[in-house]
């Protein structure tokens, strides 16, 4: 075979060889995806996976808010019906009207959810002349202007009680159930004297307890009829129908401390929010005349010594509260700290003397005293306190026995409206002003300074004694 057939053939092959090779690579290789216009795709493109949801954390419910309770209770002292109010307030023979004497101070019982007062005196419906000190009588209209006023509780342990016997004792306690009028302190029957009052006030509870430290040496037998021995004064049969404090007129030192903490547990085993004590105790126009009362010092009078023990007992046999009666002068009101065998220290508070709210009693300082207001407040699941303790400043106007308000009937001088009022009025509005508010606030406050209700914030420990040293210089000592 010549040498140019060889070379051809050679050369064809291997153009064959290598063409066999890149058949090979070219089918081996992976085709490329095809490229598809978004426009002209036919097939849908593959779904996108979503994301798993994202679980809501439902937000924590807003705690539900404290239930919260609070009432306001006023208190005033003595409603005495003297025969100078009966004259003033006689319409015709045997009809009286005693509405107009509370006429100026009415509203200041709005300021409260209930208003609590001392009935010192009886009120008979027949059998009974009227008649004031020294037995008092009073006719029903007079209790009917007392809740007209906006006084609707009344104690009636005191020493006028049995002015009327038994007789007059059930007449006023008729009275007053027919009028709706709360009342303590007297006992139809000798299983009643263990009852405990307990009256409810916007969700705060209180009970009330009321006793005297005499009624005048007057005791009544088993027919309920008046005896006048001195001797037998707390001893007669029916005398179960009050409870005396005291067991001797002179010193009153013989103290009924088994009554009075036995009351003080019982109420308290009724778990009321608040014990409160009304008693009717104290020396009459204390400070105010000038023999060995006029002081502070027990060393020289030892009854003021034992009515300031009498008060630190209650408080310290579990009353929370102790508004008293009877001296027919304002004395001062305080906080009193006190600490339980537990160690709770409990706030307590103490009007030593509310004095005469309404009276014929004319002479400086018997014809000015004061409405008093507490303020409680309690959170449900916790323990109720009071609050603030304030005062509002009261006259009583001579000849018409009209109840004023200082400060009301101060501004309404200074506004030109004078009209029921006499110069001698006035002097003694300006004058209780002063003296009102330096024995509850300690100092005293100028008629432009005045307000409508003062705070009480005098306060001390249980240990410590009341008396000059924390009641400072009083107005008529």
């Amino acid at each position: 075979m010549s040498t140019k057939k060889i070379s051809i053939i050679a050369v064809s092959a291997a153009i064959s060889i290598t063409a066999i090779v890149f058949a090979v690579i070219w089918a081996t290789q992976t085709s490329p995806a095809p490229y598809y216009s978004p426009v002209f795709a036919l097939d849908e493109p593959d779904e996108e996976i979503a994301p798993p949801p994202i679980q809501e954390i439902e937000p924590e419910p807003e705690p539900e808010p404290p239930i919260v309770h609070t009432a306001t209770l006023a208190f005033v002292g003595d409603l005495m019906c003297h025969q100078e109010q009966l004259d003033a307030a006689r319409v015709s023979p045997g009809v009286y009207d005693f509405n107009y004497a509370f006429q100026f101070v009415k509203h200041y019982f709005d300021k409260a959810d209930l208003a609590i007062g001392n009935l010192e005196t009886t009120i008979v419906t027949s059998g009974f002349r009227y008649a004031g000190w020294p037995l008092f009588r009073s006719p029903f209209s007079f209790a009917e202007a007392i809740k007209n006023a906006g006084i609707t509780f009344l104690t009636l342990g005191n020493n006028h009680i049995f002015d009327a016997g038994a007789e007059g004792l059930y007449q006023t306690v008729a009275a007053l159930d027919a009028l709706g009028i709360g009342h303590t302190g007297t006992f139809l029957t000798y299983d009643q004297r263990d009852e405990t009052t307990i009256v409810e006030v916007n969700g705060i509870t209180f009970a009330l307890l009321s006793y005297t430290y005499s009624t005048n040496a007057i005791s009544l037998d088993a027919n309920g009829n008046m005896l006048l021995d001195r001797t037998v004064w707390d001893r007669g049969e029916r005398n179960y129908m009050v409870k005396y404090i005291y067991h001797d007129r002179t010193a009153q030192s013989i103290i009924d401390y088994e009554l009075i903490a036995a009351d003080i547990a019982r109420a308290r085993a009724l778990n009321p929010d608040f014990v409160v004590v009304l008693p009717h105790i104290g020396l009459e126009y204390y400070g105010t005349m000038n023999d060995r009362r006029d002081t502070f010092d027990a060393a020289t009078d030892v009854r003021w010594y034992n009515w300031m023990r009498t008060i630190n007992f209650m408080l310290e046999a579990g009353a929370d509260i102790v508004m008293s009666s009877h001296p027919h002068v304002l004395l001062p009101a305080e906080f009193v700290y006190v600490t339980d065998e537990d160690g709770t220290v409990r706030r307590t508070f103490v009007a030593h003397s509310m004095a005469n709210f309404v009276s014929a009693q004319r002479t400086n300082p018997r014809d000015m005293s004061a409405i008093f207001y507490l303020n409680f407040e309690k959170v449900e699941g916790e323990r109720a306190i009071i609050t603030s303790a304030k005062y509002a400043p009261i006259l009583v106007q001579g000849r018409s026995f009209t109840v004023l308000p200082v400060t009301d009937t101060l501004q309404r001088v200074a506004e030109g409206n004078r009209d029921d009022l006499r110069d001698a009025d006035i002097a003694r509005l300006r004058r209780a002003q002063l003296d009102v508010t330096h024995m509850l606030s300690g100092e005293p406050i100028p008629e432009e300074d005045m307000q409508v209700l003062y705070e009480i914030t005098r306060e001390r420990t249980i240990n410590v004694m009341p008396g000059r040293k924390i009641w400072g210089d009083l107005p008529w000592r």
